[in-house]
């Protein structure tokens, strides 16, 4: 079973790893293989503090128990909400966390008043992102690459 928990700083240094890691992943889109050094974690703990603001939503993806991932949430406005970041341990990806994860954020948004719309960027490279998005019902609004 796959369950979003709203973060808390009981689970900070765990968080602001796995969020070193998803920005290695993109990194190493670009780059090749990216590790994560004491200036990604310090980097990562900032980020974990905008995460964590007004306006946003950070959860952890659990499964049976077990955390397996984060799910940041960003409200950018009065009606439409954005998946800002997921990311899944490597070792669980395709096993349908994510595909789980983006349905119950999408009851998450459904449930606050006034938001019609759940909305997502995804970086280009990421091709197995896109074809999970679109699996997913999302559809692509528009796409450059700089």
């Amino acid at each position: 079973m796959i369950l979003l928990t709203p973060y808390t700083p009981a689970f900070q240094a765990e968080t602001a790893r796995r969020i070193a890691l998803f920005f290695g992943f993109h990194a190493s889109l670009i780059q090749g293989a990216a590790s994560v050094d004491e200036a990604a974690l310090q980097e990562a703990q900032e980020t974990l503090v905008q995460w964590t603001s007004p306006g946003h939503e950070l959860f952890l993806i659990c499964r049976d128990n077990d955390v397996v991932g984060f799910l940041h949430l960003g409200y950018r406005g009065p009606i439409v909400a954005w998946i800002e970041d997921i990311f899944v341990d490597e070792s669980r990806r395709g096993q349908g966390i994510a595909t789980e994860a983006i349905r119950l954020a999408e009851g998450i948004v459904r449930a606050k008043p006034g938001y019609t719309a759940l909305c997502l960027d995804v970086v280009p490279r990421n091709e197995s992102a896109l074809r999970l998005y679109h699996k997913l019902g999302f559809d692509s609004l528009s796409l450059h690459t700089l």
